[in-house]
C-alpha cells in the first residue's frame, strides 16, 4: 500500500481505470460463461429428453414382441450421438431387457439393475428415464446416460475468445486512461508544481494556471486568491517590520533615558532618604534639647539667687554695726540660719542645671555625630572603598536608634567575622536604611510584646550577605512578587519608592535584594546579597 500511495496521481488514476475495467471485464466474462454453461446443460436435457422419446418409439414394439435383438439394434443408433455413455431398456417388472454401452473411451456404462426413475445431472453425467407406453400400456421403459464432452470444447473456444477480447479490452482502456487521465491529472500537476515553487522559493507572485471551470477550475482559483491574499499580507508584514524596527529602535533610546532619569531619581532618592532619617534624628534629639533648655530656663526664673543681693543689702546697710545688729535685731538673728538654707537652695538648683547642661551637651554632640556621619557619606556615586561591614551596620542602626526606643523595638545582631569590603559605601547604607526602617514600621504595626529585629552579617563562597529580619505584620504571598515594583507599597503613608531603589542599587552593585515571609503576621526577611570577595587595599 506504501507504493501505490507515493505513487504520482497520473499513475494512480491510470491504475485506478485500468482495474476498474478489468473488473468490469472479468465479472462479465465470468457471467457469460456460467451463462453458456446452464445453457449448455439446459439444451443437454432438451436433447437428451427428445432422444429418449424417440428411442422409446422405436423399441415399444421389440419389448411387446419380447425381441431382446431388435430392442439391441435399436439402441446401438445412438452411437451416431457420441455424448451417449450408454442406454438399456427394461421390461415392465424393471428387469434389463436390452443394453448399449459405448466402448473406447475408458468409461463403463453400468446401468442400475432394475429400473428407477432418474432424471438430472449426477456430477459430470446427465441421466433420462421415460415410461415407455404402448398401445396405452405401460409395458417398460428406457434409460440413458450422456456426458459432458461436448461441453469442454466449447468452453475452450469460448474461453480463447474472452482472453483475446479481455486483453484487447484492457489494451483500450489503457490507451483511453492514459489520454483521458490527463484532463484531470494536468491541472494537478501544474497545481503543484505552483504549491512546489511557492514553498521553496518563498515567491507568493506565482499563480497557476486555470484550465477548466470545474472543481478543479475553482480550486486553482482559490489558490490563487489565497496566494494574493498572501503576498499582500506579506508586504503589509515587511512594512509593519520595518516600521517596527524604526520604533523599537525609538523606544530603546527612549528606555535609555528613562532608564537613565530612574537611576538618577534611584540615587536622589536614596539620598532623600538618608537625609529623611537623619533629619528624623536629629529632630528627636532636638526635641530632647528643647526640654532640657527649658528646665534650665526655668530653674534660672525661679533661682533663689535673688535672696543672695536682698542679704548683701541688708549687711551693707548695717555694716557700721553688724555686731549690733546680729545680736539685737530679730533680722539679724535669723540671717545666718537662713543664708545655710539659701546655700542648699542654691547648691540643689545648682546640681540640676548641670545635670540638664550635662544632658544638653551630651544631645548636642549626638546632633553633631549624626551631621558628621550624614556628610561622611554623601560622596559621588560609584566611588568604592574598604570598608567594616559591622561597622556599616551599625551606623545604620545608630541612624534608626531613637526610633527603635520610642517603639520598644530590640536589636539583636549576629555579626559573623568578616573581612574589609571594597563597595560603594553609600548605596549600602541607603538599602540598610530603608529596611531597618520598615523593619521598624512592621513591628511598629503589631501590637505584641517582644518586638526584635536581628540583623545578621555572613559571609559564604565569596559573597556578603546582610538580613534584617523582623517578627512585625509579615507579607501576604501575592505581595511578595510585588514588593520591589515601583510605587507598591503596605503601608498607608508609604510612597513604594524605597525597597524599589534598594533593589536597582543592589543590582547596580552587582548584587541583589531579596525577601522571605511566612505571610501575614509571620514576620520578614530581607537579605542584602553582594558580589565582595575580600581585595586587598592599595597602599598608594
Amino acid at each position: 500500500m506504501r507504493i501505490l500511495q507515493d505513487m504520482s496521481i497520473r499513475r494512480k488514476q491510470t491504475l485506478i481505470m485500468m482495474l476498474t475495467s478489468s473488473i468490469a471485464l472479468l465479472l462479465a466474462c465470468i457471467a457469460f460463461s456460467i451463462y453458456e454453461v446452464i445453457a449448455f446443460r439446459a439444451a443437454m436435457v432438451q436433447n437428451l429428453s427428445t432422444l429418449a422419446d424417440i428411442v422409446d418409439d422405436n423399441v415399444a414394439a421389440a419389448v411387446d414382441f419380447n425381441d431382446p435383438k431388435s430392442a439391441e439394434d435399436t439402441l446401438s443408433a445412438l452411437q451416431a450421438e457420441p455424448s451417449i455413455i450408454g442406454a438399456c431398456t427394461y421390461r415392465k417388472d424393471g428387469q434389463v431387457f436390452a443394453k448399449y454401452d459405448r466402448a473406447g473411451d475408458g468409461i463403463t456404462f453400468a446401468p442400475p439393475a432394475r429400473y428407477t426413475s432418474s432424471n438430472g445431472f449426477r456430477g459430470q453425467v446427465l441421466t433420462i428415464s421415460r415410461q415407455i407406453v404402448f398401445k396405452g400400456e405401460n409395458i417398460g421403459s428406457v434409460y440413458l446416460e450422456s456426458d459432458m464432452r461436448a461441453l469442454y470444447p466449447r468452453l475452450e473456444r469460448y474461453a480463447a475468445i474472452v482472453g483475446m477480447v479481455f486483453l484487447a479490452s484492457l489494451l483500450l482502456a489503457f490507451m483511453l486512461s492514459s489520454q483521458l487521465q490527463r484532463l484531470v491529472s494536468d491541472p494537478i500537476r501544474q497545481l503543484a508544481k505552483a504549491v512546489r515553487t511557492v514553498a521553496v522559493e518563498k515567491d507568493y507572485s506565482v499563480r497557476a494556471t486555470k484550465q477548466s471551470n470545474d472543481e478543479f477550475g475553482q480550486l486553482v482559483d482559490g489558490f490563487n486568491e489565497m496566494l494574493a491574499q498572501i503576498q499582500t499580507r506579506d508586504a503589509a508584514l515587511q512594512m509593519a517590520r520595518e516600521s517596527l524596527e524604526v520604533r523599537v529602535e525609538q523606544r530603546t533610546e527612549e528606555l535609555e533615558a528613562t532608564h537613565k532619569q530612574l537611576l538618577e531619581a534611584s540615587r536622589l532618592g536614596g539620598m532623600a532618604e538618608v537625609a529623611t532619617n537623619v533629619l528624623h534624628n536629629v529632630g528627636n534629639v532636638l526635641n530632647t534639647v528643647n526640654v532640657s533648655a527649658t528646665l534650665v530656663l526655668d530653674n534660672v526664673k525661679k533661682s533663689k539667687v535673688a535672696s543672695v543681693g536682698q542679704v548683701a543689702a541688708l549687711l551693707k546697710e548695717h555694716e557700721s554695726d553688724l555686731g549690733t545688729f546680729f545680736s539685737t535685731d530679730p533680722r539679724g538673728k535669723r540671717l545666718p540660719a537662713y543664708l545655710a538654707q539659701l546655700s542648699e537652695l542654691l547648691q540643689a538648683e545648682r546640681t540640676a542645671t548641670v545635670d540638664e547642661l550635662v544632658s544638653l551637651r551630651g544631645n548636642i554632640d549626638h546632633i553633631k555625630e549624626i551631621v558628621a556621619m550624614q556628610q561622611s557619606y554623601a560622596k559621588v556615586s560609584g566611588v568604592k572603598e574598604f570598608v567594616e561591614i559591622a561597622s556599616l551596620v551599625e551606623d545604620s542602626l545608630r541612624m534608626n536608634l531613637e526610633s527603635f526606643g520610642q517603639h520598644s523595638v530590640e536589636v539583636i545582631r549576629k555579626f559573623e567575622t568578616v573581612p574589609r569590603m571594597n563597595v560603594e559605601k553609600h548605596k549600602v547604607l541607603q538599602v540598610l536604611v530603608n529596611l531597618m526602617r520598615n523593619a521598624k514600621h512592621a513591628c511598629q504595626e503589631v501590637d505584641r510584646v517582644g518586638r526584635q529585629i536581628t540583623v545578621r552579617v555572613s559571609d559564604g563562597a565569596g559573597r556578603l550577605k546582610i538580613s534584617v529580619m523582623d517578627n512585625g505584620v509579615g507579607i501576604s504571598p501575592e505581595n511578595l512578587t510585588r514588593i520591589f515594583s515601583h510605587g507598591f507599597t503596605t503601608r498607608k503613608d508609604g510612597h513604594g519608592f524605597g525597597l524599589h531603589s534598594g533593589a536597582l542599587a543592589a543590582k547596580e552593585m552587582g548584587g541583589s535584594l531579596t525577601v522571605q515571609s511566612g505571610g501575614l503576621g509571620q514576620g520578614a526577611t530581607f537579605t542584602l546579597e553582594l558580589p565582595c570577595p575580600p581585595q586587598e587595599e592599595s597602599n598608594e
